[in-house]
């Protein structure tokens, strides 16, 4: 059964180096829609999917060191590839995972100010080209740009419409 969870842990790859240490927070894409509004002979309207918004994600850590930012040093138009796990327990005991999987180009690298006894921290912006999303092993949200491959909550909403214009 589905019940409250409790985050204990949390792990991190960027571009293969490991960063378990140093993952402040992560903030996965927002899946969001672009809408239009229906409204030809209605008195009240309707609105319509028109398209899905750009994919970003966001991962603050602290103590950002040479060796992460040597990790983004790709030539330009890499992708950069960012892997989150975190795991927990619900109330019921029971052990959960998730897999967060983004595939991007670096947008903004952010720093915090300098102060005297702070911890310094970094935010890593994303822009998203894939983005893939397991819970306990099961995948749940399956995106590549590129392909118009758009798994969301296990449902493939852009197949019938790949198939019709001949794209896998």
């Amino acid at each position: 059964m589905f019940t409250n969870r409790v985050r204990q842990a949390i792990a991190a790859t960027l571009q293969g180096l490991p960063l378990s240490a140093t993952v402040e927070s992560f903030t996965p894409p927002k899946i969001e829609f672009g809408m239009e509004t229906m409204t030809g002979g209605r008195f009240i309207g309707e609105e319509m999917i028109k398209n899905g918004t750009v994919l970003t994600a966001n991962l603050v850590l602290q103590g950002m060191g040479p060796e992460v930012m040597l990790a983004l040093g790709v030539k330009l138009g890499d992708d950069i590839l960012l892997n989150v796990r975190e795991a927990g327990q619900d109330q019921d005991g029971n052990t959960w995972f998730t897999y967060h999987t983004v595939g991007g180009k670096l947008k903004s690298l952010v720093e915090t100010a300098i102060k005297m006894g702070d911890k310094p921290t970094t935010t890593l912006e994303l822009s998203c080209r894939t983005y893939n999303r397991l819970e306990n092993g099961i995948p749940v949200i399956d995106i590549d740009v590129r392909t118009q491959k758009f798994v969301l909550n296990g449902v493939d909403i852009l197949g019938d419409a790949r198939r019709a214009v001949l794209i896998p």
